[in-house]
């Protein structure tokens, strides 16, 4: 198996980025499957709610160690629609991330106060094409939506994408933005939409975690598949995405991102 540990992390843009929320869960899996929610540092027992710094915090730190490669799924989007990226005049997603931080302040705001100040949004119900190849998927830029929404978590962790991308860039390879194929010695990030995963694990795992709240168990259901495809050897091919056209591929890979798992 390529990778030492699992992560998923179930996300959320509710409230303060210092204030921890259950909404944010995290999961760690080894490989031979055992599992367990993790609590934040200094958190009483049984506390399993994060805060977007806090989660920051402990990805970079683990991702610092080393001797051990992490496949970390994150279910909130790590991209806009190619159009976007054209109306700015934004080269990559390195640039986007950039441009981002300049006008959503989220790393020290809610996003509610910083959706005041920020200019808005022509087409609220704009998708990337990796959001168009799946039944569910809901736009970035939808903050009306009430069901399923990815608006406000998406706003409030892209600038700790740019943080996480600075501090630990020469350990983390974040897919598919540095290349559809990661080196042997890197650990990953990738987007991962837990609701097409969810149903599968439900019904079929047998340790499935039927007492846990929902955002706990899409943090399973995460850390459970990237183990799954490890295991049994297709998580190259899903990282290849050779369904993809040339085309599709490019774009993926310099603007818009791709859901991992998605062909």
């Amino acid at each position: 198996m390529r990778f030492d540990c699992y992560i998923g992390i179930d996300y959320s843009g509710r409230g303060e980025p210092d204030r921890r929320t259950p909404a944010i869960q995290l999961v760690e899996m080894n490989p031979p499957g055992f599992f367990r929610r993790i609590s934040p540092d200094g958190a009483q027992a049984k506390t399993f709610g994060w805060s977007r710094k806090e989660v920051y915090e402990y990805v970079r730190d683990a991702l610092l160690e080393r001797n051990r490669r992490l496949a970390i799924g994150i279910d909130h989007s790590l991209s806009f629609p190619a159009a976007y990226f054209a109306e700015h005049g934004l080269q990559n997603w390195d640039a986007l991330l950039e441009h981002f931080v300049q006008n959503w302040n989220t790393k020290e705001q809610p996003v509610s106060v910083c959706r005041e100040k920020a200019p808005g949004y022509p087409n609220a119900k704009a998708l990337r094409l990796t959001e168009t190849f799946t039944a569910s998927a809901k736009s970035a830029w939808n903050f009306e939506q009430k069901t399923g929404a990815v608006s406000y978590s998406t706003h409030a962790g892209l600038p700790w994408m740019y943080e996480l991308r600075s501090a630990v860039r020469d350990t983390l390879h974040v897919w598919p933005f540095d290349g559809w194929e990661p080196p042997a010695g890197k650990s990953v990030l990738a987007e991962v939409y837990p609701a097409l995963l969810y149903q599968r694990y439900k019904q079929f795992a047998a340790d499935f975690p039927q007492d846990w709240p929902r955002d706990a168990q899409d943090a399973y259901v995460i850390a459970a598949w990237l183990r799954e495809r490890d295991q049994n050897g297709t998580l190259e091919r899903y990282f290849r995405a050779d369904t993809l056209t040339e085309r599709e591929k490019r774009m993926a890979s310099q603007t818009e991102g791709w859901i991992l798992g998605v062909c």
